[in-house]
């Protein structure tokens, strides 16, 4: 299967249907079904004369279930009451949901040419790294932030394009955002500073938690909850993949990213495991904090 990223377009327009006392969630379903995704991530968004349009919120699709489909789809909606399908209908998209529209007899050789340059993204992709900087301090522009320079310096020397992704506040909606654009924008890794302590403003790894239910965590140190500032019982690392993004929550003083960079160069080079390279990573990290107890990784 070729999975690919569907980006910023995901609108599907349906050209020659009209719809009489027609179930809408009905229509998405059947789309959903034809095109082999989740019924819950298919939802119709707008109707007009003879135009159905469509969202698909999955932000992966196999080329293979959705390529030269029109006829399918077109075929399957007519099946359903209350949908009248011209004998000229369409189906149009921009982006990669285009190929649904792509001739049968077309589809083995679009499908090949697919997967070469699916492969050549994710090689160019890998290589290329963004850093994000969170927490409002930092935002507020009261504190320096030192660890892009840092991690720049590091990454570059070992062969990575690296470039500021931006700084999010300390929401889980800014931070999660912030890095699905990124991951969108073509960077095979993105390194998050910040936002993995106890307290109540630490939230980067629930946030990557939102994008990956999988990811891979690490606690560095154990805390009673509700003693000082600890709303949370653990500070932790974590590592998660989304689509071909592997993202790296690192804690935010400088000195402890310098001591991560290596471990994670010579993890990425090795193909480490995520629960593997977590636990890597975390080990020399709780040296440097206080009362630290030696923790095995979390594998949610």
């Amino acid at each position: 299967m070729t999975s690919v990223q569907l980006l910023e377009k995901t609108e599907v327009w349906l050209h020659g249907i009209d719809l009489d006392n027609a179930n809408l969630p009905g229509l998405a379903d059947v789309v959903a079904d034809v095109l082999s995704l989740p019924r819950d991530k298919v939802f119709v968004t707008d109707v007009r004369p003879q135009l159905v349009v469509l969202d698909i919120l999955s932000p992966r699709v196999e080329l293979e279930h959705v390529a030269g489909k029109q006829d399918a789809l077109l075929d399957a909606l007519a099946k359903v009451p209350g949908i009248h399908v011209a004998a000229d209908a369409t189906v149009h998209s921009e982006g990669i949901l285009g190929v649904i529209g792509t001739p049968r007899e077309d589809v083995d050789r679009y499908l090949a040419d697919a997967r070469k340059l699916e492969g050549q993204i994710a090689t160019y992709a890998s290589r290329r790294v963004a850093v994000v900087s969170t927490g409002s301090e930092i935002l507020a522009g009261e504190i320096e932030d030192t660890n892009y320079a840092a991690i720049r310096e590091a990454m570059e020397a070992a062969g990575f394009e690296v470039e500021f992704g931006g700084i999010a506040g300390d929401s889980e909606a800014e931070i999660a955002g912030m890095v699905a654009r990124l991951s969108g924008e073509g960077f095979g890794i993105i390194i998050t500073t910040g936002g993995v302590g106890a307290e109540d403003k630490d939230h980067t790894v629930e946030a990557l938690e939102r994008l990956d239910p999988q990811l891979s965590t690490a606690v560095l140190a154990q805390y009673t909850r509700g003693h000082g500032r600890h709303v949370k019982d653990a500070v932790r690392i974590a590592i998660a993949r989304l689509g071909w993004s592997t993202v790296f929550a690192l804690p935010g003083p400088t000195h402890e990213v310098k001591l991560a960079l290596p471990v994670i160069v010579e993890g990425l080079a090795a193909g480490s495991s995520l629960p593997q390279l977590v636990e890597a990573i975390a080990a020399p990290l709780r040296s440097t904090l206080p009362h630290h107890q030696p923790h095995h990784h979390h594998h949610h």
